[in-house]
């Protein structure tokens, strides 16, 4: 684990006090779940916007591709895969298993 110092406002600093109060952890453990709320937002607002595959967002919030799904569908966005996506990739299987 790498140590970083960081400033935070005096209302962050309040929010990870209050978390670390009603959950019973420590402000340590209170801000690294917050960063990694935030990153998981960030990467599904990436994935929305279509700048990131499934793939890229499973891999970077460390999921397999059904717990990405979740994790995005949890946060209010649909896959991004349309029909037309899904029987590409259905054709391109199949003429790679007639090969």
């Amino acid at each position: 684990m790498t140590t970083k110092t960081l400033r935070l406002p005096d209302n962050l600093a309040a929010a990870v006090r209050d978390i670390g109060t009603r959950e019973h952890i420590e402000e340590s453990t209170a801000m690294r779940k917050l960063l990694s709320m935030g990153y998981e937002i960030y990467v599904a607002e990436q994935y929305r916007a279509g700048r990131i595959s499934l793939r890229d967002a499973a891999r970077r919030m460390g999921t397999s591709l059904s717990e990405a799904l979740d994790a995005l569908q949890r946060l209010g966005i649909s896959g991004n895969v349309t029909a037309d996506d899904t029987l590409q990739s259905l054709k391109s299987l199949d003429a790679s298993r007639t090969r």
